[in-house]
Protein backbone atom coordinates (compact mmCIF):
# COMPACT_ATOMS: atom_id res chain seq x y z
CA UNK A 1 0.00 0.00 0.00
CA UNK A 2 1.30 3.49 -0.88
CA UNK A 3 0.44 6.92 0.57
CA UNK A 4 0.43 10.47 -0.77
CA UNK A 5 3.00 12.77 0.85
CA UNK A 6 0.89 15.96 1.23
CA UNK A 7 -2.00 14.40 3.18
CA UNK A 8 0.51 12.63 5.40
CA UNK A 9 2.32 15.91 6.10
CA UNK A 10 -1.01 17.47 7.04
CA UNK A 11 -1.56 14.59 9.44
CA UNK A 12 1.87 15.25 10.97
CA UNK A 13 1.08 18.97 11.37
CA UNK A 14 -2.20 18.21 13.12
CA UNK A 15 -0.49 15.83 15.55
CA UNK A 16 2.23 18.35 16.36
CA UNK A 17 -0.48 20.96 16.89
CA UNK A 18 -2.36 18.53 19.13
CA UNK A 19 0.74 18.01 21.27
CA UNK A 20 1.43 21.75 21.62
CA UNK A 21 -2.20 22.60 22.36
CA UNK A 22 -2.49 19.80 24.93
CA UNK A 23 0.15 21.56 27.05
CA UNK A 24 -2.27 24.43 27.73
CA UNK A 25 -5.73 22.98 27.08
CA UNK A 26 -8.05 20.01 26.91
CA UNK A 27 -8.34 19.21 23.19
CA UNK A 28 -11.13 17.54 21.26
CA UNK A 29 -11.05 16.64 17.58
CA UNK A 30 -14.33 16.86 15.60
CA UNK A 31 -15.27 13.67 13.80
CA UNK A 32 -13.69 13.79 10.34
CA UNK A 33 -16.30 13.96 7.59
CA UNK A 34 -16.18 14.41 3.84
CA UNK A 35 -16.26 18.21 4.05
CA UNK A 36 -14.18 20.47 6.26
CA UNK A 37 -16.24 21.78 9.19
CA UNK A 38 -14.02 24.85 9.57
CA UNK A 39 -12.08 23.91 12.73
CA UNK A 40 -9.59 21.13 13.32
CA UNK A 41 -9.74 21.22 17.13
CA UNK A 42 -11.90 22.57 19.92
CA UNK A 43 -9.83 23.48 22.96
CA UNK A 44 -10.66 24.35 26.55
CA UNK A 45 -7.82 26.22 28.23
CA UNK A 46 -6.95 25.09 31.73
CA UNK A 47 -5.51 26.77 34.79
CA UNK A 48 -3.19 24.86 37.12
CA UNK A 49 -4.39 24.93 40.74
CA UNK A 50 -3.05 23.55 43.99
CA UNK A 51 -1.88 19.98 43.75
CA UNK A 52 -1.52 20.38 39.97
CA UNK A 53 -5.28 20.16 39.55
CA UNK A 54 -6.37 21.45 36.12
CA UNK A 55 -9.37 23.79 36.11
CA UNK A 56 -11.15 24.36 32.75
CA UNK A 57 -11.48 27.98 31.65
CA UNK A 58 -12.23 29.59 28.27
CA UNK A 59 -12.68 27.56 25.08
CA UNK A 60 -11.80 28.26 21.47
CA UNK A 61 -11.92 26.70 18.00
CA UNK A 62 -8.75 26.48 15.92
CA UNK A 63 -7.86 25.67 12.34
CA UNK A 64 -4.39 24.29 11.63
CA UNK A 65 -2.34 25.44 8.64
CA UNK A 66 1.15 24.70 7.35
CA UNK A 67 1.83 28.20 5.98
CA UNK A 68 0.85 31.85 6.49
CA UNK A 69 -0.71 32.08 3.04
CA UNK A 70 -3.95 34.04 2.90
CA UNK A 71 -6.94 31.82 3.68
CA UNK A 72 -10.03 31.84 1.48
CA UNK A 73 -12.86 31.66 4.04
CA UNK A 74 -15.71 32.45 1.65
CA UNK A 75 -17.08 28.92 1.98
CA UNK A 76 -16.92 29.19 5.78
CA UNK A 77 -18.66 32.56 6.24
CA UNK A 78 -21.84 31.04 7.67
CA UNK A 79 -19.79 28.81 9.99
CA UNK A 80 -17.72 31.73 11.28
CA UNK A 81 -20.75 34.01 11.59
CA UNK A 82 -22.66 31.50 13.73
CA UNK A 83 -19.66 30.26 15.74
CA UNK A 84 -20.06 31.21 19.40
CA UNK A 85 -16.46 30.44 20.32
CA UNK A 86 -13.27 32.44 19.76
CA UNK A 87 -11.67 31.40 16.48
CA UNK A 88 -7.89 31.02 16.07
CA UNK A 89 -5.60 29.85 13.29
CA UNK A 90 -2.42 27.93 14.12
CA UNK A 91 0.50 27.79 11.67
CA UNK A 92 2.76 24.80 12.32
CA UNK A 93 6.53 24.82 11.75
CA UNK A 94 7.65 21.20 12.04
CA UNK A 95 11.37 21.99 11.80
CA UNK A 96 11.20 24.30 14.82
CA UNK A 97 8.55 22.28 16.71
CA UNK A 98 6.54 25.49 16.90
CA UNK A 99 3.03 26.72 16.19
CA UNK A 100 2.18 30.39 15.74
CA UNK A 101 -1.33 31.41 16.82
CA UNK A 102 -3.37 34.12 15.09
CA UNK A 103 -6.54 35.60 16.52
CA UNK A 104 -9.93 36.00 14.86
CA UNK A 105 -10.92 38.56 17.50
CA UNK A 106 -12.22 41.00 14.89
CA UNK A 107 -14.71 38.54 13.35
CA UNK A 108 -17.74 39.62 15.43
CA UNK A 109 -16.78 43.27 14.84
CA UNK A 110 -16.58 42.66 11.08
CA UNK A 111 -20.04 41.05 10.99
CA UNK A 112 -21.57 43.78 13.18
CA UNK A 113 -19.85 46.62 11.32
CA UNK A 114 -20.20 45.48 7.71
CA UNK A 115 -22.82 42.72 7.71
CA UNK A 116 -22.30 39.34 6.05
CA UNK A 117 -19.72 39.59 3.25
CA UNK A 118 -20.02 37.83 -0.09
CA UNK A 119 -16.31 37.07 -0.16
CA UNK A 120 -13.96 36.76 2.83
CA UNK A 121 -10.25 36.15 3.09
CA UNK A 122 -8.21 35.82 6.29
CA UNK A 123 -4.77 37.40 6.39
CA UNK A 124 -2.37 36.22 9.10
CA UNK A 125 -0.42 39.27 10.27
CA UNK A 126 2.71 39.60 12.40
CA UNK A 127 2.41 43.39 12.63
CA UNK A 128 0.14 45.30 15.02
CA UNK A 129 -3.55 45.23 14.15
CA UNK A 130 -6.05 47.70 15.61
CA UNK A 131 -9.67 48.70 15.05
CA UNK A 132 -8.39 51.28 12.55
CA UNK A 133 -6.89 48.69 10.18
CA UNK A 134 -8.48 45.34 11.09
CA UNK A 135 -9.97 44.76 7.65
CA UNK A 136 -9.56 45.69 4.01
CA UNK A 137 -12.79 46.54 2.23
CA UNK A 138 -12.96 45.76 -1.48
CA UNK A 139 -15.75 46.35 -4.03
CA UNK A 140 -18.76 44.04 -4.25
CA UNK A 141 -18.81 43.15 -0.54
CA UNK A 142 -15.39 41.52 -0.55
CA UNK A 143 -13.32 41.73 2.63
CA UNK A 144 -9.91 40.76 3.91
CA UNK A 145 -9.91 40.28 7.69
CA UNK A 146 -6.51 40.73 9.34
CA UNK A 147 -5.80 38.23 12.11
CA UNK A 148 -3.12 39.48 14.54
CA UNK A 149 -0.34 37.23 15.81
CA UNK A 150 -0.94 36.29 19.44
CA UNK A 151 1.94 34.06 20.54
CA UNK A 152 4.00 30.99 19.64
CA UNK A 153 3.75 27.58 21.30
CA UNK A 154 7.07 25.74 21.25
CA UNK A 155 7.88 22.14 22.05
CA UNK A 156 11.01 23.00 24.05
CA UNK A 157 9.37 25.50 26.43
CA UNK A 158 9.47 24.90 30.17
CA UNK A 159 6.31 24.64 32.27
CA UNK A 160 6.46 28.24 33.57
CA UNK A 161 6.55 29.65 30.05
CA UNK A 162 3.66 27.42 29.00
CA UNK A 163 1.57 28.48 32.02
CA UNK A 164 2.19 32.13 31.18
CA UNK A 165 1.07 31.65 27.58
CA UNK A 166 -1.99 29.75 28.73
CA UNK A 167 -2.93 32.70 30.95
CA UNK A 168 -2.46 35.11 28.04
CA UNK A 169 -4.84 33.04 25.93
CA UNK A 170 -7.37 32.87 28.76
CA UNK A 171 -7.46 36.68 28.92
CA UNK A 172 -7.71 36.96 25.13
CA UNK A 173 -10.49 34.37 24.84
CA UNK A 174 -12.45 36.00 27.68
CA UNK A 175 -12.46 39.30 25.79
CA UNK A 176 -13.33 37.57 22.53
CA UNK A 177 -16.24 35.77 24.20
CA UNK A 178 -17.55 39.08 25.55
CA UNK A 179 -17.57 40.51 22.03
CA UNK A 180 -19.20 37.43 20.53
CA UNK A 181 -21.89 37.57 23.23
CA UNK A 182 -22.33 41.30 22.69
CA UNK A 183 -23.08 40.77 19.02
CA UNK A 184 -25.39 37.79 19.52
CA UNK A 185 -27.22 39.66 22.31
CA UNK A 186 -27.64 42.68 20.01
CA UNK A 187 -25.70 45.02 22.30
CA UNK A 188 -23.04 46.15 19.78
CA UNK A 189 -20.48 47.26 22.35
CA UNK A 190 -17.07 45.72 21.65
CA UNK A 191 -13.95 45.77 23.82
CA UNK A 192 -10.75 46.08 21.82
CA UNK A 193 -7.28 44.82 22.59
CA UNK A 194 -5.87 48.36 22.81
CA UNK A 195 -8.24 49.22 25.71
CA UNK A 196 -10.61 51.11 23.42
CA UNK A 197 -14.32 50.38 22.99
CA UNK A 198 -16.16 50.27 19.66
CA UNK A 199 -19.89 51.02 19.70
CA UNK A 200 -22.02 50.56 16.59
CA UNK A 201 -25.32 52.22 15.75
CA UNK A 202 -27.50 51.11 12.86
CA UNK A 203 -30.65 49.19 11.90
CA UNK A 204 -29.88 46.37 14.35
CA UNK A 205 -28.79 48.50 17.30
CA UNK A 206 -31.68 50.92 16.72
CA UNK A 207 -34.12 48.10 17.52
CA UNK A 208 -32.47 47.04 20.76
CA UNK A 209 -30.61 49.95 22.39
CA UNK A 210 -33.57 51.13 24.48
CA UNK A 211 -34.17 47.82 26.23
CA UNK A 212 -30.43 47.34 26.68
CA UNK A 213 -30.30 50.70 28.45
CA UNK A 214 -33.39 50.00 30.55
CA UNK A 215 -31.91 46.75 31.85
CA UNK A 216 -28.71 48.58 32.76
CA UNK A 217 -30.80 51.13 34.65
CA UNK A 218 -32.45 48.31 36.59
CA UNK A 219 -28.96 47.03 37.39
CA UNK A 220 -28.09 50.51 38.70
CA UNK A 221 -30.95 50.51 41.20
CA UNK A 222 -30.27 46.96 42.39
CA UNK A 223 -26.65 47.94 42.97
CA UNK A 224 -27.68 51.08 44.84
CA UNK A 225 -29.77 48.92 47.15
CA UNK A 226 -26.85 46.60 47.75
CA UNK A 227 -24.51 49.53 48.41
CA UNK A 228 -26.98 51.05 50.83
CA UNK A 229 -27.43 47.79 52.75
CA UNK A 230 -23.66 47.27 52.87
CA UNK A 231 -22.75 50.72 54.19
CA UNK A 232 -25.60 53.25 54.68
CA UNK A 233 -23.23 55.92 56.00
CA UNK A 234 -21.25 56.02 52.76
CA UNK A 235 -24.23 55.84 50.41
CA UNK A 236 -23.99 58.51 47.68
CA UNK A 237 -27.48 60.00 47.85
CA UNK A 238 -26.64 62.81 45.41
CA UNK A 239 -25.62 60.36 42.72
CA UNK A 240 -28.67 58.21 43.41
CA UNK A 241 -30.98 61.21 42.87
CA UNK A 242 -29.44 61.77 39.42
CA UNK A 243 -30.59 58.30 38.34
CA UNK A 244 -33.89 58.72 40.15
CA UNK A 245 -34.66 61.84 38.07
CA UNK A 246 -33.69 59.93 34.93
CA UNK A 247 -36.04 57.13 35.94
CA UNK A 248 -39.00 59.48 36.34
CA UNK A 249 -38.23 61.21 33.03
CA UNK A 250 -38.13 57.86 31.22
CA UNK A 251 -41.23 56.59 33.00
CA UNK A 252 -43.19 59.51 31.60
CA UNK A 253 -42.65 58.04 28.12
CA UNK A 254 -44.56 54.91 29.15
CA UNK A 255 -41.93 52.55 27.76
CA UNK A 256 -40.11 51.31 30.86
CA UNK A 257 -40.16 47.53 31.42
CA UNK A 258 -41.52 46.32 34.75
CA UNK A 259 -38.08 45.13 35.86
CA UNK A 260 -36.88 48.76 36.02
CA UNK A 261 -39.85 49.90 38.09
CA UNK A 262 -39.44 46.95 40.44
CA UNK A 263 -35.76 47.73 40.98
CA UNK A 264 -36.45 51.42 41.59
CA UNK A 265 -39.35 50.77 44.00
CA UNK A 266 -37.20 48.37 46.02
CA UNK A 267 -34.47 50.94 46.73
CA UNK A 268 -36.99 53.79 47.10
CA UNK A 269 -38.98 51.92 49.75
CA UNK A 270 -35.84 50.99 51.65
CA UNK A 271 -34.63 54.60 51.73
CA UNK A 272 -38.09 55.86 52.67
CA UNK A 273 -38.48 53.30 55.47
CA UNK A 274 -35.13 54.14 56.99
CA UNK A 275 -35.83 57.88 56.77
CA UNK A 276 -39.01 57.42 58.80
CA UNK A 277 -37.04 55.76 61.61
CA UNK A 278 -34.40 58.50 61.89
Amino acid sequence: MSFLRNPHKGWENEHLALFLLSRISFVSNPVTVADDAGSDFFCTLFEVGKGDVLFPRSSFAIQIKSSKDKIDATGKIEYLEKLELPFLVGVVDQAKLRMSLYSGEYLPILFAHHGIPRDLKLSLEDTSITYDNYCEVRPESKYVLRMPHVLDLEGQEDSDAIVGKGQSLIHLCSRMLQNISSRHNCEYVFRLGDERVAIFAGPGSAQTFRNNFYYRLAEVFYNYEWLYRSNPDRFNLTEYHVFERLYHALKSTGQLPHVVSAAYESIRQRLSSDAQHI
